[in-house]
């Protein structure tokens, strides 16, 4: 069985390589390994694209014969079937931070219809909105989705955690426009 995953170390992947070292070297909690650190650092940003490419390759590799009786040889094709299922709403919202205790950077959001994304909201700095005016704005987000779509979007369906530097939107408190 796979050891389970550190919460700590999906946490510090997140960091820029110097704020983890600063955290987790010896004037942090000294839990920072650089023999070990820099690659699972790695493997936790990136495990999600390594699962889903993975899981590509075994759906793509060609299926194993079905019969083991001695004597009968070939391969035995399997039929692939497609189902539709009903194309609901689904609203996933992206937030632009470091974790999920730091401040909010930006705030985004999709509209998908099964496999189909019909609707997006641009990214949105909310330095120095309160809770409650980025509750409202969640909320406004879904009645705009609602309005678009025809169909009452109650709740956001998924998140996505990004980090402020792939924050789209320019100028940005993060690269300010240089000024000559």
């Amino acid at each position: 069985m796979a050891r389970p995953d550190q919460e700590k170390c999906r946490l510090c992947s997140k960091l820029d390589s110097q704020e983890a070292q600063q955290r987790h070297g010896p004037n942090g909690d000294g839990c920072w390994n650089p023999k070990v650190c820099h690659n699972r650092r790695s493997y936790y940003r990136h495990r999600g694209v390594r699962n889903h490419i993975r899981k590509q390759r075994r759906r793509g590799q060609p299926s194993e014969p079905l019969s083991s009786e001695p004597g009968v040889s070939g391969v035995v094709r399997v039929a692939t079937l497609e189902v539709l299922a009903p194309a609901v709403p689904a609203a996933v919202v992206h937030w632009y931070r470091v974790t999920k205790e730091s401040p909010l950077h930006a705030l985004g959001a999709e509209l998908w219809m099964g496999n189909d994304r019909v609707a997006k909201v641009e990214p949105v700095h909310c330095l120095g909105l309160t809770e409650l005016q980025v509750k409202t704005l969640l909320v406004r987000i879904l009645d705009v989705f609602s309005q678009h779509s025809g169909i009452k979007v109650e709740r956001f369906r998924s998140s996505v955690e990004l980090h402020p530097h792939n924050c789209p939107i320019r100028p940005c408190p993060l690269y300010p426009e240089v000024r000559l």
